[in-house]
């Protein structure tokens, strides 16, 4: 069983400061330093200023026990399309071919993270971690629509295939980092194909 807890609701529910920053402080990624770094130093003042949204995951195995398996992040962002780019690719890319500017705006997940403090990352797996994350996309895409939702990830093999296995495609480098695509359409229709098949865990794109 899995609570997914906004840290915008814990902060408008009057949870003060310290407490919040205690309760990130017990996340640890030693495979990612740089989420783990942003749980720390800079998911509070994120939402504050209302630049992403962080979600910490608690996995519920057994009746009053409660642990900090995972967390993820949202926001927004952009990719800029240049002029020669092809249609098929931009199908693929954006799930359509309708001329949608050269700016385009993205929902992004900004970060995502299992929490290996005391071996808490044993109580989630990848795709159920992903599945929330797309049930999120799916209820957020209801409200205010998005046309694409993008991933920024290094260079990491391990990471290029667990984003390639729900369906993200690598649209372009950009210095450092590789930015994978996903039509938002698409997260949606592979929650409503979770749904009714009733499985916990995620179903691949394609």
């Amino acid at each position: 069983m899995y609570r997914t807890i906004s840290l915008y609701d814990l902060i408008n529910q009057g949870i003060g400061k310290d407490k919040i920053m205690s309760i990130l402080s017990d996340f640890s990624c030693p495979l990612n330093l740089d989420v783990e770094h942003f749980i720390h130093e800079k998911a509070y003042d994120f939402k504050r200023v209302g630049l992403a949204r962080t979600y910490l995951i608690c996995a519920q195995p057994e009746p009053h026990c409660t642990y900090l398996a995972a967390i993820y992040s949202l926001g927004q962002s952009d990719v800029q399309l240049s002029d020669d780019i092809k249609p098929r690719h931009k199908k693929k890319m954006f799930g359509t071919s309708y001329p949608i500017g050269r700016n385009v705006k993205t929902l992004l997940i900004g970060q995502l993270a299992k929490n290996y403090t005391n071996g808490y990352n044993k109580y989630i797996s990848g795709d159920i971690l992903m599945g929330l994350i797309f049930s999120r996309i799916r209820d957020i895409h209801i409200l205010f629509p998005s046309v694409v939702t993008h991933i920024d990830c290094k260079d990491d093999e391990h990471l290029k295939k667990y984003y390639e296995r729900y369906g993200f495609s690598l649209f372009k480098k950009n210095g450092d980092m590789l930015i994978y695509l996903l039509p938002t359409n698409s997260i949606v229709k592979a929650v409503l194909e979770q749904e009714s098949d009733s499985t916990e865990e995620l179903l691949p794109i394609g």
